[in-house]
């Protein structure tokens, strides 16, 4: 049974502060984020946080998934990509930086 875009769902106090980052530094919502939009603004965001949620949180494919508004495959995919995607694509690779700059800096022992 498909979630409702809609639902809530309760954040730990890391996917809280990882979701914060990426609001920040891409400056699109988290429901923009969770949303059916597929225009590279937003999917680039979408792609690392559901990867870090995953690397570096130790989310299961399927909370990360939830968090992220897609199906667990989603996030395999974005895990199996993410060398490829940072290797090669200019924008991911910024965002990406900044996000693990910040996450690591402000918000990485928060438990």
């Amino acid at each position: 049974m498909k979630k409702d875009m809609k639902e809530e769902y309760y954040l730990s106090s890391q996917e809280e502060a990882l979701t914060q980052i990426v609001e920040r530094v891409s400056g699109v919502s988290r429901e923009k984020i969770r949303g059916r939009c597929r225009e590279k603004r937003i999917a680039i965001p979408r792609s690392i946080l559901g990867y870090m949620l995953r690397a570096d949180i130790g989310c299961t494919y399927k909370r990360a998934g939830e968090l992220v508004g897609r199906d667990h495959a989603s996030v395999i995919k974005y895990f199996k990509d993410h060398d490829s995607n940072y290797r090669y694509y200019q924008d991911y690779k910024i965002l990406y930086r900044e996000v693990q700059k910040r996450y690591i800096g402000e918000f990485k022992g928060v438990k």
